[in-house]
């Protein structure tokens, strides 16, 4: 049985998330890294973070598995971009993301042809519409949203 914050929580990123398939589960140091492919066709990214609430475990994915994960990131070397898309079509520290702003505040969303989160405080006065390029900081924090 979920309780209100978890509701709550669940509420917040569930408009947010990406949908995609279950690529890759890394659990030898302790929490989950998880890479998941989104999109349709080519070109498909893969996004990769840390589960931030251990429902990945709990869930028990395994590979090929169909999930709703919100992944927000922290954004550095932040400047404006050229074109848009991710190097090496991942999502993962040290990657390049170029696209344009969709939402600002606490969580901004680029679209670089999938949506990416980033965590606000890392892409500060960003306007939706505003083209972006930034590199990813360190691995995503994930957080699964169940469906039913």
């Amino acid at each position: 049985m979920l309780d209100f914050e978890q509701l709550a929580f669940i509420e917040k990123w569930r408009q947010r998330a990406s949908r995609g398939i279950v690529v890759a589960l890394d659990g030898t140091r302790g929490d989950v890294l998880l890479t998941m492919r989104v999109g349709e066709g080519s070109p498909q990214v893969d996004m990769r973070g840390r589960d931030a609430t251990g429902a990945v475990r709990k869930s028990r994915l395994t590979l090929g598995d169909r999930v709703t994960i919100a992944i927000e990131y922290r954004a550095r070397d932040v400047a404006k971009a050229k074109g848009r898309g991710v190097s090496g079509n991942l999502v993962a520290p040290g990657a390049k993301v170029e696209g344009s702003v969709v939402t600002a505040g606490e969580i901004v969303a680029v679209d670089c042809g999938t949506q990416v989160l980033v965590a606000g405080d890392t892409l500060p006065n960003v306007s939706p519409g505003d083209d972006v390029s930034f590199v990813i900081a360190d691995e995503g924090k994930a957080y699964l949203i169940p469906t039913r």
